[in-house]
């Protein structure tokens, strides 16, 4: 990975990688991690921008730049990488700029992957989104947002085997797909990167 990330997910800078590469535009916030390895996962570069320390963006400029909001979108506009960049803006309903808007939603993640191929090029050994039926998806997110198994079961009305034996086959899926997950915080990010958690979902809990 290109950043580092501490217990209050700051995330530090470091250089971008050669030129075609894809910068995630940080809101601090665990979404910037998810965001980070969907599009490493993808076979692209990809790096974390903070455009609130004022600092200017490191050369080359990146090929995509991904942002989520408006008031980190007029920063970045106001930096010398915005000529060269395509924007893609996720859950920003007004760009402003040309560039190419996404919904957030889970949708948005094929539809990322498509903008990016389309920008760069086609990805490099994409790996495939593991698929979550309704009912595990609805147990499993609410175990790794932070609830205990008796919780999730309550919540769901099933017992705690239950939630368990949901968790072994989704977590089976990841290593199946080559993306082994060893605990919740692990789970939490691919479950992030392949679209089964949202923004409003994660700022919910």
């Amino acid at each position: 990975m290109t950043t580092d990330v501490d217990d209050d997910l700051n995330v530090p800078v470091r250089p971008l990688p050669p030129s075609r590469s894809v910068a995630v535009i940080a809101e601090h916030d665990l979404s910037d991690v998810a965001y980070l390895a969907f599009v490493e996962r993808l076979g692209y570069r990809a790096v974390i921008v903070d455009v609130d320390t004022g600092n200017p963006l490191p050369v080359p400029a990146p090929a995509v730049v991904i942002v989520r909001s408006v008031d980190r979108l007029n920063r970045f506009i106001a930096t010398r990488a915005s000529a060269t960049a395509q924007i893609i803006g996720i859950g920003i309903r007004d760009l402003r700029v040309k560039g190419i808007r996404l919904p957030d939603s889970p949708g948005a993640v094929g539809a990322l992957q498509h903008a990016l191929a389309a920008i760069i090029g086609p990805d490099q050994e994409a790996p495939q989104r593991v698929h979550l039926s309704s009912r595990e998806c609805e147990v499993v997110v609410t175990y790794v947002l932070g609830a205990t198994v008796r919780e999730t079961s309550s919540r769901h009305f099933i017992a705690p085997s239950t939630v368990r034996t949901h968790l072994r086959r989704v977590m089976d899926r990841y290593v199946d797909a080559g993306r082994p997950v060893n605990n919740k915080s692990q789970l939490l990010i691919e479950l992030i990167a392949d679209g089964w958690v949202d923004r409003a979902r994660l700022q919910a809990w």
